[in-house]
């Protein structure tokens, strides 16, 4: 009889300690492999987290441009 793997064994719960190590490490300019590798996950798994994260309103990602006009837009109104 054939018998499924413990779930464990490929999967780990995200804890908010994972998250922010994940953003942080992509505010850096961290690939996914690397983020992979420092969260003991798949590249895939990551990638997924970060879509999930996206999904739910608690990661926005832009482009660099996008990025700059925000700040400048920003400090426009603080004069």
């Amino acid at each position: 009889m054939l018998v499924a793997p413990a779930l464990d064994m490929y999967a780990q719960r995200w804890t908010s300690e994972d998250e922010d190590l994940l953003v942080e490490n992509l505010e850096l300019g961290y690939d996914l492999e690397v983020i992979a590798s420092v969260l003991g996950r798949t590249p895939y798994a990551v990638a997924m987290k970060v879509v999930h994260l996206t999904t739910k309103g608690h990661l926005v990602i832009m482009g660099q441009g996008t990025f700059d006009a925000l700040v400048r837009v920003s400090y426009q109104g603080t004069d």
